[in-house]
């Protein structure tokens, strides 16, 4: 058995949908509705972002909930997604598809991540190329 690509797996992913929250879920979230994105919401997010720019993983959160009409987007589904999409990205290296993202775009609480393609460096210098500092 073959374990699926990431361009696979973000292509086979559930659509996006809305939940209620209620009780402790509510309350540990600050929220009573949360949109659980799917990968396709991410990569419009993420190719939103003008060039020589970032957003953090909260921004982009609050720009899809508010597209949805919700208090809030599932913080999980997000990273989970941005990480599958920076790998699906790699391996389409440079084919066209909506799934190919700038995802060195997106700061983790407002750093670049360890755990995408490259690590920091790679990401800092794909931010330092595209804001030509």
């Amino acid at each position: 058995m073959s374990v699926p690509s990431f361009l696979q797996k973000v292509m086979t992913a559930p659509a996006g949908e809305v939940h209620q929250l209620y009780g402790a879920k509510a309350a540990k979230m600050r929220a009573q509705t949360m949109y659980i994105p799917s990968p396709l919401d991410i990569a419009q997010a993420i190719q939103a972002i003008p060039v020589g720019q970032t957003r953090t993983l909260h921004d982009i959160r609050k720009s899809i909930a508010t597209l949805h009409g919700v208090d809030t987007t599932c913080p999980d589904k997000t990273v989970v997604y941005w990480k599958w999409l920076a790998a699906a990205t790699v391996e389409l290296d440079g084919a066209p598809s909506p799934y190919a993202i700038p995802w060195w775009r997106i700061l983790k609480d407002g750093k670049p991540s360890r755990h995408m393609p490259g690590g920091i460096a790679n990401q800092l210098a794909l931010i330092q190329a595209e804001s030509g500092r």
